[in-house]
């Protein structure tokens, strides 16, 4: 019987803090189950830290320190930076962004020179050569890895792909960050949507043969004991970021001329335009403005509740999980249709609303959703357990990487 092998699994701030990357908490049971050990190596730290399971390990790495300018420069003039530039500049396209934005482009690079080095010192140290490395995000440490690849450091190397880490739009419109490169020295990228998959595909044909699509998952849950209130009741959850656009949402409820209580778990720099978004309107509708809380308190919502719709209205996802959580209730959705929401919204599980949907479409789509003969709560379970369970998605995932290292 094989051993099972080692994993390095690089995240931005997971398990520091209490807000990022909280679908890890799910994924990291899988993992640390079929993996011998995993390392978890963030690239900041955050002010509290989050349990990990037993054969989990944090690793606190040098780079939790950031480096100074004169370091950064002297890495820009390595062999590593030109490699990285070549690849780079090698395709057109590249040239005029990659020039008229230089300082970010090049700041990434000499950090991820650094982090190289640092990393191919921690892989030394701790006979990781065989490990799966793995980097829960395609701008995050990646090109670090993609180096250590091709100089044989390590033997195998991946990327997840969820949003920022695939679509130009969230970079002013230039390309994520070194594609190219990138793609020259993983052995896989699996994006978490079909969506991000053909985008990603299109915009970097040298990623199509190693590019798959593993989604992200929640665990099912029991159908909530709690019956339906006379005043149907709204969620959303999301960071009050701009592109979230949750300011919309109190027009959207002030139109239904109905009463309505809505609830939103998430917080951010946006918060005061919503609340003075929501101080317009009318009594009928009541808010609730939860802030952030942990990803258990949203679960132990739904269960004590009957939820009537779930709204999204952000201009630009990935395929996003708190819409698996409420599929996963049985809860239909109103989102937008952009990038791999229609992987999750179809006419069995909500209202998928078009990408330049104004206020009167929203409305006649949460009318729609909040309409208690029309959609199949159990439907929308099935729908979930078929692509979105946690434990199926994470264990087929889990088989693909070690598979890497048998072909």
């Amino acid at each position: 019987m094989s051993v099972s092998p080692d994993l390095v699994l690089l995240t931005a701030q997971y398990p520091f803090g209490n807000k990022a990357e909280t679908f890890l908490e799910t994924e990291i049971h899988v993992l640390a189950e079929r993996f011998r050990r995993v390392f978890v190596l963030p690239s900041h730290r955050g002010l509290t830290q989050r349990p990990l399971p037993e054969r989990a390990t944090l690793i606190e790495m040098p780079w939790l320190v950031p480096p100074g300018g004169g370091e950064k420069r002297k890495a820009l003039l390595s062999r590593e930076a030109l490699q990285v530039m070549v690849a780079t500049a090698g395709v057109a396209a590249n040239w005029v962004p990659y020039l008229g934005w230089p300082r970010a482009y090049l700041d990434i690079l000499a950090t991820n020179i650094i982090k190289s080095r640092q990393l191919r010192e921690f892989v030394n140290k701790q006979n990781l050569g065989e490990a799966i490395f793995y980097d829960y995000w395609f701008e995050n440490c990646t090109v670090a890895l993609a180096l250590l690849r091709r100089a044989g450091v390590v033997k195998t190397a991946l990327a997840r792909a969820h949003r920022f880490d695939v679509y130009d739009e969230s970079w002013g419109g230039r390309p994520v960050p070194f594609r190219e490169f990138k793609a020259s020295g993983m052995d896989a990228v699996f994006s978490v949507s079909e969506a991000g998959a053909s985008y990603l595909s299109a915009k970097c044909p040298p990623l199509r043969t190693i590019l798959g699509v593993s989604r992200l998952g929640v665990p099912c849950q029991l159908l909530p004991a709690a019956q339906p209130a006379d005043v149907p009741l709204v969620v959303s959850c999301a960071s009050l970021l701009p592109f979230k656009r949750v300011h919309l949402i109190p027009a959207v409820l002030a139109g239904l001329e109905r009463p309505v209580r809505w609830v939103h778990f998430g917080d951010g720099p946006e918060r005061d335009r919503v609340v003075a978004a929501a101080a317009k309107l009318p009594d009928r509708v009541h808010l609730e403005l939860i802030g952030h809380v942990d990803n258990s308190a949203v679960l132990d919502f739904y269960r004590t509740y009957h939820v009537d719709a779930f709204i999204s209205l952000s201009a630009s996802e990935g395929l996003p999980v708190s819409m698996m959580e409420a599929c996963s209730f049985g809860v239909p959705i109103v989102a937008v249709g952009v990038n791999g929401v229609p992987e999750i919204v179809t006419s069995c599980t909500g209202v998928l609303l078009s990408e330049d949907a104004g206020l009167e479409e929203m409305r006649a789509g949460l009318t729609q959703a909040l309409d208690r003969d029309r959609f199949d709560r159990t439907q929308i379970r099935a729908f979930f357990a078929e692509r979105f369970d946690a434990r199926t998605n994470y264990n087929r995932f889990v088989d693909a990487i070690i598979a890497l290292q048998q072909d």
